[in-house]
């Protein structure tokens, strides 16, 4: 311990001197730790920045700056440990890095053992470990990015949300944003992107989902590398993801002003969030010497300070508080010279003069490139200044000035105070503006009572409600938004403008390139263009859907085959059944021709055959007729499948031209109407043509649109108009029978129409804003657009390119086979059945007449239906019955009666004699010229005699029973 003491004792006092001594210099390395690939930025800020410290006395006199720079690859964290050992080795007096964060926090841990100070620059967010005291990020803490986040969703009242990250310490970022907003927005989705680092050339892509894509994107914030949010952002404006409704918040400070402007933006709200670079001599310093470097080093000529990337500025200043901290403690004559450490805890001993450089190095605040610096909690750089930027695209596809721009710092949305500030300075707050407008429904109209009501009414009051002025509201005088005459006046509502009649115009005024130049639009509150209101051609009802697939020639061939193999099949088993007599011995059912009709429709429609095969010759043509099957049936199933499902290609009418082309339409247009203008003043042949023809015929231009929509209804007729104007007539008409037909290649924009250079226009546009970002936009326009009712189909083409479906109508055809069969089916029911009853009736009624004449004999049963059936009675009183060949038939009995004039009739009553338990069953007889006699039978034996015609005992007589 007393010779370490020595030792630290002896560096003091040398340090001391050689500071006290004017003629000598101190040398103080400094090591620096770079990515091979990805940190050629950063290496050249960090040579620049030595090299102005040591051309410059004021910022370290009496000293120097020795770098020591390495390379690595990325992601090695062992190699990066290997070059921090090698640095300390050298006796370096701190150590900057710019690597990965997993490499960096290995460098972190060997640079907190041995107390040399760490200041690392990350090109992602990486975290610092809580427990050190000898590292510190140059990049904002990201929490204090995510406060700024918060404060602007906050601000801009969002109510749905979508964070889309790309890794893990993105997505530990998405989940602090989750608190931050809590209970601020409803519902969150939280979407993955692949993970890519920084300098990656893949593409990336946003996730598939089931939702509709334009409303779940509506508000977005991308936590993820610079270019992924480019790819990303180029992706949604390819999907009609950036509209005015849409706002995207890049939460990257990585981006420059470049890869902005080379986004594929339209027309969508883009709010950047990065830091707020002040303007300095060192900010202008430092850009003239990037813009000497060469262009494969710097990719692009910076215009500005934000054009350069943010971790080079970083790494400029950290070289530079790293001087100015050595300074500090050369002043106050606390320097420790650095020793050459050896990563071994055994050989080495910490550095003494780690604490107090690192300590002073917190307490740099002077300005750099990035301002000034304040380093808190021993971690992170904690001076968050955001600036924010909202970006869009004007009508030429150039980025415009922000329509707004503000800065954040400490928990506090500035954007000059928002509203308040703006009011201040424009002096709006208590003004009455005058305000001219023109009748438009739904935008301007009187209602029965002359009260003015519609969507842009609706908006004033909103915005007078948000920037608390008054307003007067007159119609102007020609009933006319305004063109340029040849004169260069204006007419309309702009020459109340420009000549100072009115304070700003309202209604569905385009923003025009002409207008433009003449006066001052604020932000468009609504997208239009041109479009055909149309009558929409009524769906024809096909019955015989299932029929198309084949051609009638292929049918008819069809059903002759069928009926030609069921012939066929049906002789070929009665030639078979002729030549065999065994087979007809065998089989004494074969089929007839019903019963092969019934094989050939079972096996064509894969129900199997109810008959057997056994000859060659029939199974042959079974086969053959089961391979024609086949192959029919699985090209109907196709050509069906085909028919009712896939696309029917119709070519749909998208523009002017395409109606032009159908040659039997005719045109009308609304006078005053934004169409009308584009039309008359296009260059293009279909356009001057569609306005020579409304030229042409006077009743073309009209002023009121009832009568127009009459004749579109009577069809063959189109109404020109702006797209807002005819949809809302579309969607209220009960009928369902228009149709707007809306061309996106010629679209503009509604604004409001101030004076050229009015202080009101920036102030309005932010209002304009806040309701579009806060949804009221959304509701005015939903109130005057509700949509077409749900009864009625989608707007769409004249001609609709519609997927067929399998739908009533278009499977009519096989419900009408089903119920013509189950009709048939009834009908010969009934029929069989009122058959067979009229067959049992006429059977019934033989039988009875036969039996009143007699054929009914006793002894015998003798009837049409069983002629050689007979019944005796032995003398035992058994009863026998003998059935005898058709041909033989025994002599009648007697009868005591002459057959056709006797009458029988038994009745009730059974008697049993003692000697016999046979039943006595009583006869009464009669005939017209015997007497009455009762017969009976009973179980005495007696013998009858079947010669003669008579009975001398009428009791012996058997009879059936």
């Amino acid at each position: 311990m007393v010779r370490m003491a020595a030792a630290l004792f002896a560096i003091t006092l040398s340090a001391l001197w050689t500071i006290s001594s004017c003629d000598h210099t101190v040398d103080v390395p400094i090591g620096a730790i770079f990515d091979r690939v990805q940190s050629d930025e950063e290496r050249a800020a960090f040579a620049y920045a030595v090299e102005q410290i040591n051309a410059d006395k004021k910022i370290l006199p009496q000293a120097r700056l020795i770098p020591r720079m390495e390379t690595v690859d990325n992601g090695d964290g062992l190699l990066v440990v290997e070059k921090g050992c090698s640095l300390m080795a050298q006796g370096v007096a701190a150590i900057l890095s710019s690597t990965s964060c997993s490499s960096n926090l290995m460098l972190q841990s060997v640079c907190d053992v041995m107390h040399v100070p760490h200041i690392f620059v990350s090109r992602d967010t990486c975290d610092v470990t809580p427990d050190t005291k000898y590292t510190l990020s140059m990049n904002p803490a990201a929490f204090e990015v995510d406060r700024a986040l918060s404060d602007i969703i906050r601000q801009q009242r969002w109510r749905t949300m979508v964070v889309l990250y790309d890794d893990e310490l993105a997505f530990s970022r998405a989940e602090t944003l989750l608190l931050l907003t809590r209970g601020m927005v409803p519902e969150i989705i939280l979407l993955r992107l692949p993970s890519l680092s920084n300098g990656s050339n893949t593409r990336v892509t946003l996730p598939n989902i089931n939702e509709d894509p334009k409303n779940l994107f509506k508000h977005a914030v991308l936590l993820s590398t610079v270019e992924n949010s480019i790819s990303v952002i180029n992706e949604a404006n390819q999907r009609g993801l950036f509209t005015p409704e849409h706002h995207w918040i890049i939460a990257n400070e990585a981006i420059s002003d470049h890869q902005i402007k080379a986004m594929n933006m339209s027309k969508g709200q883009l709010t950047v969030a990065r830091k707020r670079i002040p303007d300095t001599t060192y900010t202008s310093e430092f850009l003239t010497y990037w813009n000497s470097l060469p262009t494969n080093l710097t990719n692009n000529t910076a215009d500005s300070v934000y054009d350069i990337k943010m971790t080079a500025l970083y790494m400029h200043d950290a070289v530079l508080h790293l001087a100015q901290a050595v300074y500090a403690l050369f002043r106050n004559r606390q320097w420790i010279g650095p020793n050459k450490l050896r990563c071994s805890l055994d050989v080495s001993l910490p550095w003494p003069g780690g604490a107090l450089l690192m300590k002073e190095f917190k307490k740099s605040d002077d300005g750099g490139v990035l301002g000034n610096s304040i380093f808190e909690q021993a971690k992170l750089h904690s001076s968050l200044s955001s600036k924010l930027k909202t970006l869009a695209k004007d009508r030429t596809g150039k980025l415009t000035d922000p329509a707004w721009a503000g800065w954040w710092h400490a928990d506090i949305i500035s954007e000059e105070n928002f509203f308040e500030e703006m009011k201040k300075k424009s002096g709006i707050k208590g003004r009455t503006f005058r305000v001219v407008t023109l009748q438009e429904e739904p935008f301007v109209f009187k209602t029965n009572e002359g009260v003015y009501t519609g969507f842009c009414i609706e908006l004033l009051k909103e915005l007078s409600a948000i920037l608390d002025f008054e307003y007067l509201i007159y119609e102007g005088h020609d009933g006319r938004y305004g063109s340029l005459q040849d004169d260069g006046n204006w007419d309309g509502l702009m020459k109340d403008v420009v000549e100072d009649e009115a304070d700003f115009a309202l209604g569905a005024i385009p923003v025009t390139p002409d207008r433009e130049r003449s006066l001052d639009f604020t932000r468009q509150f609504m997208e239009a263009s041109i479009g055909l209101l149309v009558r929409q051609r009524p769906k024809k009802a096909d019955w015989l859907t299932v029929v198309k697939p084949f051609q009638p020639k292929v049918w008819l061939c069809t059903i002759v085959g069928f009926v030609v193999v069921s012939v066929t099949l049906f002789l070929l088993h009665r030639a078979g059944a002729n030549g065999d007599e065994e087979n007809i011995v065998k089989n004494t059912n074969e089929p007839n021709l019903a019963d092969t009709v019934w094989f050939v429709y079972g096996t064509s429609v894969r129900q199997g055959g109810g008959i057997s095969l056994g000859r060659l010759s029939t199974r042959i043509l079974t086969g053959v007729w089961w391979l024609f099957i086949l192959i029919v049936l699985s090209s109907y199933t196709a050509n069906l499948a085909a028919y009712l499902t896939v696309t029917r290609l119709q070519t749909p009418i998208t523009s002017i031209e395409d109606l032009l082309s159908l040659g039997s339409y005719s045109f009308g247009a609304l006078e005053s109407s934004s169409a009308v203008q584009f039309l008359s003043e296009s260059d293009e042949p279909a356009h001057q043509h569609i306005w020579s023809l409304l030229v042409r015929r006077n009743s073309s231009l009209v002023k009121d649109t009832t009568e127009e929509v009459e004749r579109v209804k009577e069809g063959s007729h189109a109404l020109v108009g702006d797209v807002p104007i005819i949809k809302y007539l579309a969607d209220r008409d009960p009928s369902c029978q228009l149709s707007v037909i809306e061309f996106t290649t010629h679209s503009w924009g509604y604004g409001l129409a101030f004076q050229n250079g009015s202080q009101f226009t920036e102030v309005f546009s932010l209002a304009i804003l806040k309701l579009q970002d806060s949804g009221r936009m959304d509701e005015l326009r939903h109130k005057w657009w509700p949509g077409r009712s749900s009864n009625c189909p989608p707007h769409g083409s004249l001609l609709n390119s519609e997927t067929a479906q399998l739908d009533l109508e278009a499977f009519a055809a096989v419900f009408c086979i089903l119920i013509f069969g189950l009709v048939l089916a009834c009908t010969t029911s009934l029929f069989e059945t009122l058959c067979r009853r009229s067959r049992q009736r006429k059977e019934m009624s033989k039988e009875k007449e036969a039996e009143l004449n007699g054929d009914l004999q006793m002894g015998k049963i003798s009837t049409k239906t069983s002629p050689g059936v007979s019944v005796h009675r032995e003398d035992n009183g058994e009863i026998h019955i003998h059935v005898s060949p058709p041909e033989q038939f025994p002599p009648p009995p007697p009868t005591p009666f002459h057959l056709a004039r006797t009458y029988c009739e038994c009745c009730g009553d059974t008697k049993k004699s003692k000697d016999s338990p046979a039943r006595r069953k009583y006869c009464f007889c009669s005939s017209l010229d015997q007497e009455e006699g009762v017969w009976t039978t009973g179980s005495t034996p007696s013998s009858v005699d079947t010669t003669t015609d008579t009975v001398q005992n009428p009791a012996d007589f058997t009879t059936k029973l």
